[in-house]
């Protein structure tokens, strides 16, 4: 959880450095603002915490057999810090609504990591937890955090400014994917 927390904190320093007049404008022709990856970043807790609280979860996209060649071919390398470029956002985290300015952006992001591993840690201890991911399936709480920190990373390396962490940083979980 600590280079989770890192991991974010990092992305979440980048966005509060986002000059105001390159906040809303796209990093590139066809590409996300700075504006929508801070409100991607932060929802991406949304429906893991959702899922943790008894409700709806991430919808599944893919079908069991798709879903099992996704979590052979992709979770490896994600969970050990690479995250596959152009890789589609589930409709659940898609930008809409941008959030008005760096700092609140910032905080949102900050705020709503530590719900989600606060959240994680309170249902670890009362219960077995499982959270579904819309193209591999069911993931064990290590896995979801991993995942979660290389999609920090993947975009912190979107943003301007230089960051510090690499994917050298994220130890491969033990017993690989499924562990």
């Amino acid at each position: 959880m600590a280079l989770h927390r890192a991991a974010v904190a990092e992305c979440a320093a980048a966005l509060a450095e986002v000059p105001a007049d390159a906040w809303t404008r796209p990093l590139a022709p066809g590409r996300w603002s700075p504006a929508e990856i801070a409100e991607h970043l932060a929802i991406a807790y949304d429906p893991p915490l959702a899922e943790l609280s008894g409700g709806p979860g991430f919808a599944i996209r893919a079908s069991w057999w798709k879903r099992r060649a996704l979590r052979w071919a992709f979770l490896p390398g994600i969970l050990n810090g690479g995250f596959p470029a152009g890789a589609p956002a589930p409709r659940e985290i898609r930008p809409g609504r941008a959030v008005a300015c760096p700092e609140e952006a910032s905080r949102a992001l900050s705020v709503n990591a530590e719900r989600f591993l606060a959240t994680l840690t309170e249902a670890r201890t009362a219960r077995r937890v499982r959270l579904t991911h819309p193209y591999f399936g069911k993931l064990r709480p290590a896995q979801t955090v991993m995942l979660l920190t290389s999609h920090a990373l993947h975009h912190r390396r979107q943003l301007p400014g230089p960051g510090s962490l690499t994917a050298c940083d994220i130890v491969p979980l033990e017993g690989g994917a499924d562990a």
